[in-house]
């Protein structure tokens, strides 16, 4: 009788294991417009406060969503990685709503798969800044436990960017093209010009 107690002890113990592993996932993204043609990415997580940006996944991949595709082509996404924390700030759907009121997110979307709608979720993660529009943009961190994990892969609308054209990117911050670029290209082709006309 003895060793049948400890047997359903070692199966319930490991039960409370695995229970406490299924909430530490992301739960949802966020994004924020910085204003100068990048913003920053967040990941929603229920995994405790973070004094880094500890990932299991490395970040948050992005890319274009392939409607044709049974499975997204994830490895050919662009890789973000996970740069700073915000903890204790969200948690569920009117403390997320509460963000983009007050300006700390421009807008959040759920990951349908771990979505608790829970106060405690309340953690996040964060890339350095990026280049993306509006748009439809699929999203993946990785299946690796435990801390951002997501099942799949998801299409996300991403909205309220304004520094950004619609549908740029992804792209690193270093990719964006510097404005005198555009001027400078003009003045070599009215140079040219005169040049041909001399």
């Amino acid at each position: 009788m003895n060793s049948w107690i400890k047997k359903i002890s070692v199966v319930c113990a490991g039960v409370l294991c695995l229970a406490g592993q299924a909430n530490a996932h992301l739960v949802a993204f966020g994004w924020k417009d910085l204003g100068n043609g990048t913003i920053r990415m967040y990941g929603q997580h229920w995994h405790g406060n973070q004094s880094s940006a500890y990932s299991d996944n490395g970040g948050v991949r992005i890319g274009t969503w392939d409607a044709s595709a049974s499975t997204q082509n994830t490895a050919s996404w662009q890789l973000f990685n996970w740069t700073g924390v915000m903890n204790d700030v969200g948690g569920d759907t009117a403390s997320n709503d509460a963000l983009v009121a007050s300006g700390v997110l421009d807008g959040w979307a759920e990951d349908v798969g771990n979505w608790g709608n829970t106060n405690g979720h309340n953690d996040w993660f964060f890339t350095d800044p990026l280049v993306l529009g509006n748009g439809n943009w699929g999203l993946f961190t990785g299946t690796s436990c435990c801390v951002d994990t997501m099942t799949a892969a998801q299409l996300f609308t991403i909205t309220g960017i304004s520094s950004v054209p619609i549908g740029t990117g992804p792209g690193s911050a270093t990719s964006v093209p510097a404005p005198a670029t555009l001027g400078m290209f003009a003045l070599s082709l009215v140079a040219l010009r005169r040049f041909r006309r001399s």
